[in-house]
């Protein structure tokens, strides 16, 4: 291990306890608008903490899930943050769905990493709800999850929607994990969806030998999804698709959805090299960018709403290359590391850590939300970028 990966290891640790409170870890020790426990930041950091061997970190992971589980709506919903300073807790502007996931995911690997049955049996209904909630947003019956523009990380004027990659990977992940805590528990657990994975990767990965017909159960789906479906097919593939919106298939490389296909156990040997081939422009010279060519304002997918942009805080602005669009977030490097590192081994891995490093070094270990064509930008001090460091780090072994 190179004196800078180390270092990296031990300000990553550090930051992680500074970012620790009685009820969680704060999404950044530096910001405001972040020093508040917003759940889809919580989590994430708690896949490195759970890692650290450090009580106090994983008493931290602990502190978060009982927040979460206990600010929960009566459907299930976890929700985008918890200020616990002021007894407030809120379900974002335009609405949270991936939290719900996150949620049952960290919550198994915090059963496996300790086998605190006690705990697990306190969060165990919240699990099983939030399971439930996202089941119902199955909207259109193909047994995927549909979710609202920014309802996921992407919470700016950047977006998917419909059926996201990156949602239902979380999704299979997350019954998975329902279903590994509740065997630990002896609980009785039906997962609502017999195979979620398989759905994902039939449905964003196209094949010429399916047709769309075959995954909805009435065997009948609306023709010009079909056509996209046999379009799509027809082409050599390296990637799976962005999102289905409508009718539309969006065949932009989701950086960060295709990463957990593979840390998700969605994505099998052959499509994870595929994958990561494709990934690798995104990687440099920071990893890893959100997609590896910013989206025009004019693109015809509508994932940018411009309407949105214009009144947006600057600091938020999508404009090319900047925040979602484009730019190099550390945290989705953290990610892409860790999935390198697990379907290629930790020698194919320990370039790209190293470059995760010096990203989080720039602007002396400042930990920046993300990194643009000019620098380090965004809020500085970012706990999830110290928690995926270690999530990655973690997968290369000794």
């Amino acid at each position: 291990m190179s004196d800078l990966v180390s270092e990296a290891v031990a300000r990553s640790t550090g930051l992680l306890h500074d970012a620790a409170t009685q009820w969680g870890f704060v999404a950044s020790p530096a910001f405001d608008h972040y020093a508040v426990i917003w759940a889809r930041d919580a989590l994430i950091s708690s896949l490195g903490a759970l890692r650290s061997d450090d009580p106090d970190l994983i008493e931290c992971v602990a502190a978060t899930l009982d927040t979460l589980t206990n600010h929960a709506s009566p459907h299930g919903q976890i929700p985008a943050l918890v200020d616990p300073s002021r007894e407030s807790w809120d379900f974002a502007e335009g609405g949270v769905v991936d939290t719900s996931a996150w949620l049952p995911i960290v919550a198994a690997e915090y059963l496996a990493f300790t086998g605190d049955i006690r705990r697990s049996m306190r969060w165990w209904p919240a699990i099983e709800a939030s399971i439930r909630w996202l089941s119902y947003q199955d909207v259109t019956g193909s047994g995927l999850v549909s979710a609202a523009p920014s309802t996921d990380w992407m919470d700016a004027a950047l977006t998917r929607s419909g059926r996201t990659l990156h949602l239902n990977v979380l999704y299979a992940w997350a019954i998975r994990s329902a279903e590994a805590v509740a065997r630990s528990l002896g609980e009785a657990f039906a997962p609502p969806v017999a195979d979620v994975a398989d759905l994902v990767d039939t449905w964003f990965w196209p094949t010429p030998d399916r047709h769309v017909d075959e995954l909805y159960p009435a065997g009948f789906a609306h023709t010009a999804l079909a056509t996209e479906y046999r379009r799509l097919a027809a082409e050599h593939r390296s990637h799976y698709a962005s999102h289905i919106v409508h009718a539309a298939f969006v065949d932009r490389l989701d950086v960060l959805a295709n990463c957990l296909a593979i840390l998700g156990g969605v994505a099998g040997e052959e499509r994870s090299r595929s994958i990561l081939t494709a990934l690798e422009p995104a990687s440099s010279p920071w990893p890893s960018r959100t997609f590896p060519e910013p989206i025009s304002p004019a693109d015809s997918s509508g994932m940018l709403i411009g309407a949105v942009d214009t009144v947006i805080d600057p600091r938020w602005s999508n404009r090319p290359g900047r925040y979602h669009n484009g730019a190099a977030w550390p945290y989705v490097g953290g990610f892409h590391a860790a999935a390198v590192a697990l379907a290629l081994g930790p020698a194919a891995a320990a370039p790209l850590l190293e470059r995760l490093a010096a990203a989080n070094e720039l602007g002396e270990w400042r930990f920046s939300e993300w990194v643009g064509d000019d620098g380090p930008d965004g809020a500085a001090r970012q706990t999830w970028n110290a928690g995926t460091f270690l999530y990655a780090w973690s997968k290369l072994g000794p």
